[in-house]
C-alpha cells in the first residue's frame, strides 16, 4: 500500500501505548482488504488529553482505539455515544462521521465472543479490577445471566461505582483477605487490571488461591502472564487477552470500513507477532 493524499487515518490512543499490537493488526488487515488507510499509536500525555476532540477533526482522524487510561475521559469530548458504551459508561471506539464523533464499546463484544461455549449461567465469578475493561466484562457477564460477580480494587471509590452501575447481582470485596473465602465460590477468576503487561509484574492475586477447577481468564494479550502460567501448570481451563482483543478488533474495523474481516486470519497474525515477540525476548 502507498501512502498518498487520499491515505485516511486510524489510531489508538493511551499513556502508554508502546505495548499494542494494534497498528500491527489494523495495518496488515487494510493492506489485506485493500484499503488505503494507515493506524497509528498515539501516547497522549494526560495533561493533554484536553486536546484530543480538536486533533481528531483536525487531522481528520477516522476512527480510533481508546485504551488505559481514556476510556472513560473521551466521553464528554464525544456528539453521540452507542447504547450500550453509555451502560458502560466507557468507550473504546470512536468513529468520525463528517466531523461528528460517535462512541462504542466493542469491548463487550469482544468479550462475550472470547468465552463462547463457557457454561456460566447461575455461577459467581471474581473480577479483579474495575477500570474501563472490567465494565464492560462485568456487562458481558450480566448478559450472560451469571448469578454473582464479585468485584475487587484497591481504588474503593471505582468498585463503588462499578457496583452502583450494575447493582443487583454485584458484591464488593472489601479486603484481599476476603478473596481467600470468595474464590471458593466462584467458577471463573479474571485479571483485569493491567498486572502482567510487564515481566516484573506481581499476579493480580495469591496464585495458591486458585484450584484446578477454576477457569482463569486474564485480559492481558501482549504476553503470558504469571497468572496464565500458573493456571496452565495447575491444570485450569485458561483464556488469555487475545481472543477478547481480536474480537473488539474485529467490531471496531467493522464500524470503521463496513468490512467484517475474518477472525482465524486476524488470531493467526496475533498469534505469530506473539511468538516472534518471545524469540526477541
Amino acid at each position: 500500500m502507498n501512502v498518498d493524499s487520499h491515505t485516511k487515518l486510524l489510531g489508538i490512543i493511551g499513556y502508554p501505548i508502546k505495548h499494542s499490537l494494534s497498528p500491527f493488526l489494523h495495518t496488515f488487515l487494510a493492506k489485506n482488504y485493500g484499503l488505503n488507510f494507515v493506524y497509528l499509536a498515539f501516547e497522549i500525555l494526560p495533561q493533554r488529553f484536553k486536546y484530543i476532540k480538536n486533533c481528531i477533526l483536525t487531522f481528520n482522524i477516522r476512527g480510533l482505539n481508546v485504551t488505559i487510561p481514556y476510556k472513560e475521559k473521551i466521553l464528554p469530548f464525544l456528539d453521540e455515544i452507542d447504547k450500550l458504551a453509555k451502560k458502560v459508561g466507557a468507550v473504546n471506539t470512536v468513529v468520525n462521521r463528517n466531523d461528528k464523533l460517535y462512541g462504542y464499546n466493542t469491548d463487550i463484544y469482544g468479550f462475550i465472543k472470547s468465552i463462547e461455549g463457557e457454561k456460566l449461567k447461575d455461577e459467581n465469578v471474581l473480577v479483579l479490577g474495575c477500570g474501563g475493561v472490567s465494565k464492560a466484562i462485568v456487562c458481558g457477564l450480566k448478559e450472560l445471566e451469571v448469578k454473582k460477580v464479585f468485584i475487587y480494587d484497591i481504588d474503593k471509590k471505582k468498585m463503588e461505582s462499578l457496583r452502583k452501575k450494575f447493582a443487583e447481582g454485584i458484591s464488593c470485596i472489601k479486603n484481599l483477605g476476603e478473596i481467600k473465602k470468595i474464590v471458593e465460590e466462584v467458577k471463573m477468576i479474571i485479571n483485569a487490571t493491567p498486572l502482567g503487561m510487564k515481566e516484573t509484574d506481581p499476579a493480580a492475586l495469591e496464585l495458591n488461591l486458585i484450584k484446578k477447577e477454576h477457569i482463569v481468564y486474564d485480559v492481558v494479550y501482549n504476553r503470558e502472564t504469571e497468572l496464565i502460567s500458573y493456571a496452565k501448570k495447575l491444570g485450569c481451563k485458561t483464556i488469555d487477552g487475545t481472543l477478547m482483543f481480536v474480537y473488539q478488533a474485529e467490531q471496531a474495523f467493522f464500524l470503521w470500513t463496513g468490512i467484517r474481516p475474518d477472525v482465524r486470519f486476524m488470531l493467526e497474525l496475533i498469534n505469530k507477532i506473539n511468538l516472534k515477540s518471545e524469540k526477541v525476548g
